[in-house]
């Protein structure tokens, strides 16, 4: 038979009956009348939440790409009809308008893409949240980043740690996708073919509006289309190989929560 005693410090001790006690090869500590079940050694275990929370985090920065893909193509699609020889000024004109829409939108993904109030693709908070792996204690000290990415701008740096001692960690970067990042040095520049258009093409464009355009994709002649053309698909990749790199983060992240089951 046995008993608990309260412990006001901690959980209560179970405390065990001499007969039983001695069935169990126990003797009391000196002092004692009754011997105290030890307790057991601490168990190394891995928080299999805390992975699964990142899961969650990289799938809403995807979902937030994906979209910003979509919008991306869009005005891609928009860009090449307008650098087609059959569309008037006028088709230009309406043509511009939408992609104008389409250039906000990408603005406002970017802006209101968060997570926890974490802000995932601009530089807001890039300063006091982009680390590097030495920074964070990793072993190995490594952040797998792609070569295409090398010169984006991290928006913030996720550290997860992995394992159950110090310095079992992975580490992945979130880069800003933003417009002043998609479209770097392009937000208000007109599009540069090496020589500048003829006097006409310029007066017909500033006539349409098309001197006052302030994105970075233009498109109110086929010239500039041209161009608009070549900035989208910088765009697109820098979105696209984001993607892949969080994707194979998140392999990685089911990996560890499969190891530590």
């Amino acid at each position: 038979m046995s008993e608990t005693t309260p412990n006001s410090k901690g959980p209560a001790k179970v405390q065990l009956s001499p007969e039983r006690a001695a069935s169990l090869g126990l003797t009391p500590a000196p002092g004692a009348t009754t011997p105290v079940v030890p307790a057991a050694p601490l168990e190394k275990r891995v928080d299999v939440r805390s992975p699964s929370a990142a899961l969650d985090f990289i799938r809403t920065t995807e979902g937030h790409l994906d979209e910003l893909t979509n919008v991306l193509q869009r005005a891609r699609v928009l860009s090449v009809q307008s650098a087609n020889g059959t569309y008037t000024e006028e088709d230009r004109s309406a043509i511009q308008i939408e992609v104008d829409q389409l250039t906000d939108e990408i603005a406002r993904i970017a802006d209101q893409a968060d997570f926890n109030k974490v802000k995932l693709l601009t530089d807001a908070s890039a300063e006091a949240n982009v680390k590097s792996a030495d920074e964070l204690g990793m072993t190995p000290a490594k952040i797998n980043t792609p070569a295409s990415l090398a010169n984006a701008q991290a928006s913030w740096t996720l550290r997860m740690h992995v394992g159950a001692n110090t310095n079992e960690a992975l580490a992945v970067n979130i880069f800003a996708a933003d417009i002043q990042h998609l479209f770097a040095g392009e937000a208000a520049a007109p599009a540069d073919q090496g020589a500048a258009a003829p006097a006409d093409q310029q007066g017909a464009a500033g006539a349409q509006g098309g001197a006052a355009v302030a994105g970075p994709v233009n498109v109110m002649t086929a010239i500039d289309a041209n161009s608009s053309i070549a900035k989208i698909d910088v765009a697109i990749k820098t979105v696209t190989d984001q993607r892949s790199n969080l994707g194979a983060f998140s392999n990685r992240l089911e990996s560890a929560i499969r190891s530590a089951d």
